[in-house]
């Protein structure tokens, strides 16, 4: 299994371990599901254990989705981007295109038939107790891309730039320069604009094919993903000083700290969310995803580009996106007859099921066969 990066040169070697990090949390955030307010895991304990469970508030595990999903998937297209259009003009379009349908299409293909229903068979058990329910029809109706649909969606951005350089020509050569502060003020101000008129308007509850699974934040992916894009032209991966840190940090909390009441208070109005809840929702998008992208390059880029080693987290990182889902689910219902509140069993669980994922993950790369090193 490989990732869906390139290999990227030594200076840029922080953003594997970055990549790490985002990628277990993955891994968390599907734990806090589990255990979580929202039902939207393939084994959600609260409803699928019933009665009986231990009282607890799962208020911190519904904080750290919110603040979760604000902005790491995004931070994903922005890293994905960054090397797409060096690979372009090193491999040439047709065989670009040939590669990343091998690197994204074949394991979504096998998340949508295989790992997903794999992740899905407890649900199969709890409705089969209730109900009788044949597997097969189970099966297709239960069919989607899960997880993966960050593999569907990062697919049509990457094609659709490269339909985009082949109408346009050869990209024009990189300039360096360190970005400025009204760039980046202006590049939040615009996934503010587009996340509050996006929220607004409303024009899709579901992404047909892709199924992305917030598509609030749709306008987000395609502004990452396009300013990776400039990213890499003006070589601003590894541009930003150590004291965009603490300020990218510093904008991230204050936006936590002035618009998250706002949003957790308009919560409870009854009927569609009033408009003060859109704008604040989507300031706050624009605030926090821009000073947590921001603060984590500076600081992979001048704390961790001379790390310890870490092959075996980088070399594994993107199989355990793969895999991590029915390895996850069987963590859980392994540990279901652990009583103990619902922080308590996230952290019990993350313990146990990160080492699991990254494990499996480096057997399975281990057997399966080779098909060349990156490029």
């Amino acid at each position: 299994m490989s990732t869906t990066l390139e290999t990227a040169p030594r200076a840029t070697v922080f953003v594997d371990r970055l990549r790490v990090v985002l990628i277990a949390q993955v891994v968390l955030h599907h734990v806090a599901l589990t255990y979580g307010s929202f039902p939207l895991w393939y084994y959600h304990e609260p409803t699928m254990r019933g009665p009986g469970l231990p009282a607890g508030s799962a208020w911190p595990l519904d904080l750290l989705l919110l603040l979760n999903q604000t902005y790491f998937m995004g931070l994903f297209f922005l890293l994905s981007a960054c090397f797409v259009p060096a690979s372009l003009e090193r491999k040439g379009g047709a065989r670009f295109l040939l590669d990343r349908l091998r690197r994204l299409g074949l394991p979504m293909l096998a998340g949508y038939f295989l790992i997903v229903p794999l992740a899905k068979i407890p649900k199969y058990l709890w409705l089969n107790e209730r109900e009788p329910v044949p597997f097969g029809a189970f099966y297709l109706d239960e069919l989607e891309m899960g997880p993966f649909w960050f593999l569907a969606t990062l697919l049509a951005f990457t094609l659709a730039y490269t339909g985009f350089r082949a109408l346009r020509g050869q990209a024009p050569p990189p300039v360096g320069s360190a970005p400025g502060a009204r760039t980046i003020v202006g590049f939040g101000a615009v996934l503010a604009a587009t996340g509050v008129l996006w929220r607004i308007w409303e024009p899709i509850e579901r992404v047909p094919v892709l199924e992305v699974a917030a598509p609030a934040y749709l306008p987000q992916y395609v502004c990452m993903f396009v300013a990776g894009l400039a990213v890499h032209r003006r070589g601003w991966l590894t541009a930003l000083p150590a004291s965009a840190a603490g300020w990218g940090f510093g904008a991230a909390l204050a936006g936590t700290l002035l618009l998250l009441p706002v949003i957790v208070m308009t919560m409870g109005a009854t009927g569609d969310p009033p408009l003060l809840q859109h704008l604040a929702h989507g300031l706050f998008d624009g605030v926090f995803c821009t000073g947590m992208t921001v603060g984590l390059l500076s600081l992979f880029r001048h704390r961790f580009a001379g790390a310890p080693r870490t092959a075996f987290l980088t070399s594994n990182a993107f199989a355990v996106y793969v895999i991590h889902a029915p390895v996850l689910v069987a963590v859980s219902v392994a540990l279901a007859d652990l009583r103990v509140d619902p922080v308590a069993k996230f952290a019990v669980v993350s313990v146990v099921a990160l080492p699991a994922c990254w494990g499996l993950a480096h057997l399975l790369r281990k057997a399966l066969p080779r098909r060349g090193t990156r490029s």
